[in-house]
């Protein structure tokens, strides 16, 4: 993928988290569960990326 393109999925990503975890967005069908459980999955695992990576770069730094 064009790396603005996946910039823009994981804002999105993230945006979609927030707002269900904020507003619980009420339509429940299969289609909805699925496209939260994919937002849901790129959100978490972009965040323990950047958990991850910054622990490397601050051990690094200290070394």
């Amino acid at each position: 993928m064009k790396k603005p393109i996946l910039k823009s999925n994981i804002v999105f990503s993230y945006i979609y988290c927030i707002g269900y975890i904020l507003f619980d967005y009420p339509s429940d069908t299969f289609v909805m569960r699925t496209i939260t459980g994919v937002m849901s999955f790129i959100f978490s695992c972009n965040l323990l990326l950047k958990i991850l990576n910054n622990k490397k770069e601050k051990k690094l730094a200290s070394d």
